[in-house]
């Protein structure tokens, strides 16, 4: 076969090749998916992190919508409905004054998880700041500010709950997040600090100092941004622990007062009757438990799905 024959069949070949579409424009550049797809395939090929993101939007919509299509008031008080059954009327029973659990559960789970986003937020923001600063900065200044750190370590975390709403004198909702956030960010402005020490070491930050970038915009702008699913990752670590930590202090008599209640109140009611009408504890104790664990596991599969070393690079 002569050159003439070969160069023929290719330019054929080439042909067919780019009406099948098999063949990109030249120059054209390859298409890649972004970090953030690659993590949502990964994150919706975790069978766990699916199911436990599913349950946690159920409770939060169960929270959301129950008390807007019941028609029963969560505080009025009916002696002769008290501890009924859990029955079609009642799906979850009644408590001592008659009133519906169901509706109260509902109630008490919006206002928990008010209250746990509230102060997971409020730890994010102060650990953040905290953490960035101190590792970007560096020298005496991350190394006083870590020594102060690790002083703080040493406060017990609900004991010093329990002392900051002694000296508010008052428990509400501000006082609450107050007394949740207050040293419970030590971890994430630590975690953060390591995170800015080391991305401050990469080549676009040295870009950036070198055309003239102030500090502010370096931090801001290429170092934080680049921090977000760490960030993602421990909203989901925080959340379920500050709502258990709010579910110990209403337990103990120190949450929200009444009429309104949380979870934890809820189930310190069912503790003073929990050996005949065991329905009233069980019930928060399931919607406390369904939320942290389907939490933990919504941050497993977002930790998987987030780490970049895990990253695949696919060609369209």
């Amino acid at each position: 076969m002569s050159t003439t024959d070969r160069q023929a069949r290719f330019n054929a070949a080439l042909v067919q090749a780019a009406e099948a579409g098999q063949l990109h424009d030249a120059g054209a550049a390859l298409t890649r998916s972004s970090l953030w797809r690659d993590a949502l395939h990964r994150f919706s090929s975790n069978r766990a992190a699916v199911i436990a993101s599913a349950a946690f939007l159920v409770m939060l919509a169960f929270v959301v919508i129950v008390p807007l299509v019941k028609s029963e008031d969560p505080y009025a008080v009916d002696f002769s409905q008290a501890y009924q059954p859990p029955s079609a009327a009642h799906p979850f029973g009644t408590d001592q004054f008659g009133r519906d659990l169901l509706i109260r559960t509902a109630l008490g789970g919006r206002l928990s998880i008010e209250i746990g986003f509230a102060a997971t937020i409020a730890i994010m923001v102060i650990g953040i700041l905290y953490g960035s600063i101190s590792g970007f900065i560096g020298g005496w200044v991350d190394n006083a500010l870590m020594r102060f750190l690790d002083a703080l370590y040493g406060l017990p975390y609900l004991p010093f709950a329990i002392i900051t709403l002694a000296i508010f004198g008052t428990v509400n909702f501000w006082t609450m997040v107050v007394a949740l956030t207050i040293a419970s960010w030590f971890t994430t402005a630590r975690v953060m600090r390591g995170q800015i020490i080391s991305l401050k070491e990469n080549d676009y930050v040295r870009a950036a100092r070198a055309i003239g970038a102030r500090w502010y915009r370096i931090l801001f702008r290429h170092l934080l941004p680049n921090t977000l699913g760490i960030v993602i990752v421990f909203v989901f670590l925080e959340l379920p622990g500050v709502i258990l930590g709010e579910a110990f202090l209403s337990f103990i008599g120190l949450g929200i007062n009444p009429p309104k209640a949380s979870w934890g109140s809820l189930a310190q009611d069912g503790y003073t009757a929990y050996q005949t009408h065991p329905y009233i504890i069980v019930v928060p104790s399931i919607a406390i438990a369904w939320l942290i664990l389907s939490a933990f596991f919504v941050a497993d599969g977002l930790r998987d799905a987030l780490d970049p070393r895990t990253r695949v690079t696919r060609e369209a």
